[in-house]
């Protein structure tokens, strides 16, 4: 029963920020980087600037914490290992990427290609930052 789990919460805390490093440095590659001049033409495009991507750091902290707690939370159902992991890392892409990123498309505030690969790209970094956490949570 998923009640009766116990969480080490020092393990969740160590692999939660390990994970959460991961995602920043992808977010900021993928979005500082990679993106930029298609971040910088959208926010022109809307009379704004943007505020930058350090704002979001702090959370995606907090998103790779959750990731490995969930982690944790599932290994008594799933067992641990990488498998486990990439279901918990799949149930917070979906939350934290897919579902908001989608919620935005019929607003028309940004262009399509440009959240789709907010969408990818959160594919690839909560997918490995996932595996280090969890990996760090059974260390």
């Amino acid at each position: 029963m998923l009640d009766a789990v116990q969480v080490n919460w020092w393990r969740v805390m160590v692999g939660g920020l390990a994970a959460g490093l991961i995602v920043n440095v992808f977010e900021y590659g993928g979005h500082r980087v990679l993106l930029d001049a298609a971040w910088t033409a959208a926010f022109r495009a809307l009379g704004k600037k943007p505020a930058g991507w350090s704002t979001f750091i702090p959370a995606n902290f907090e998103v790779g914490i959750i990731m490995v707690w969930l982690y944790a939370r599932l290994r008594p159902r799933y067992g641990g290992g990488p498998k486990t992991a990439l279901r918990s890392g799949l149930a917070v892409w979906v939350v934290f990427w897919v579902i908001p990123m989608m919620a935005m498309m019929p607003l028309d505030l940004f262009p399509n290609y440009l959240l789709f690969l907010v969408i990818a790209l959160g594919l690839v970094d909560a997918n490995l930052a996932v595996l280090l956490g969890a990996w760090l949570y059974e260390a």
